[in-house]
């Protein structure tokens, strides 16, 4: 808590970092009228329901209250994220803000009748929000998708995101509120949203996994030489020959055995010459 507050302090202490914050709730703000505009525009002039593969086959399934409460869980989970680390703040308002852009000009541009739902009728609020003819692509199966590539250097969080991904994509083909295809091109869409945003706010990016790369341990790189040393096959070590003062050099053959036999009297000598050696009478060499 400490460390959450202390980066507050020094996030909301920079101009830079305030005028990121300004210019991506403006531009989230932006993209949720133009949101607005394509879905009321596709509504009133939606044409007739198709049909598809999946929807004839399974459903419709009453499945409102994971597609209404779901998604305001998940967007209480994602707020809490953002909240904890601030930094994460400029990046994702604004890749949510293209996020919403690009699919306002897919919505504006694809407005089919959504397939026949179950006979019940939400609340006219929630029949607002959730429920039109904004079909192409899923929103519901490309944000969280979209939060999943952004929280992929954190595990924990990618494997949460992917799972909320294939939830949300079944619920919305399990009560027909979405074609399949909408569903397999949020996933495409979306990646190329993320792509964009990365490299149009790439310093904002920086920041949002900033944190992250603070705190990760970096693997140490080996040395060359310990390298190369590994790499090297094992040398046997090579033998100790100790010979005398004043003896005859030795040859290739006879230094395998370590001592110049001559003859019998001075290879014993050779064998017991610890006490030679400790008189100072003759002088070890390697």
């Amino acid at each position: 808590m400490q460390d959450t507050m202390r980066l507050y302090r020094t996030l909301f202490g920079t101009r830079a970092y305030l005028r990121s914050v300004c210019e991506g709730a403006a531009f989230l703000s932006a993209s949720g009228i133009a949101i607005f505009a394509a879905v009321t525009y596709a509504t009133v002039h939606a044409s007739n329901h198709v049909t598809d593969f999946v929807l004839s086959r399974v459903g419709p399934h009453n499945v409102r209250f994971l597609f209404i409460y779901g998604t305001f869980t998940a967007f209480v989970i994602t707020a809490g994220l953002l909240a904890w680390r601030p930094n994460r703040l400029p990046f994702a308002l604004k890749a949510m803000a293209l996020f919403l852009l690009v699919r306002a000009v897919f919505v504006a541009l694809t407005h089919m009748a959504p397939s026949p739902i179950d006979p019940q009728k939400p609340a006219p609020f929630f029949n607002s929000i959730f429920y039109g003819s904004d079909l192409f692509f899923s929103g519901h199966t490309g944000m969280p998708f979209l939060a999943a590539l952004a929280f992929w250097h954190i595990l924990p969080w990618r494997i949460f995101y992917l799972g909320l991904t294939a939830f949300f994509g079944s619920v919305v083909l399990l009560g027909h509120y979405h074609y399949s295809i909408d569903v397999l091109a949020a996933l495409f869409i979306t990646h190329g949203i993320f792509q964009t945003s990365c490299w149009l706010f790439r310093r904002d990016y920086a920041l949002f996994r900033s944190t992250e790369n603070q705190t990760a341990p970096r693997p140490k790189r080996a040395s060359r030489k310990a390298v190369a040393q590994l790499a090297e096959p094992a040398r046997a070590p090579k033998p100790f020959v100790l010979h005398a003062v004043g003896n005859d050099p030795v040859s290739g053959d006879q230094s395998k055995t370590g001592f110049h036999p001559v003859d019998s009297a001075r290879h014993r000598r050779d064998l017991n010459i610890g006490p030679l050696v400790a008189a100072g009478e003759i002088t070890p060499r390697c």
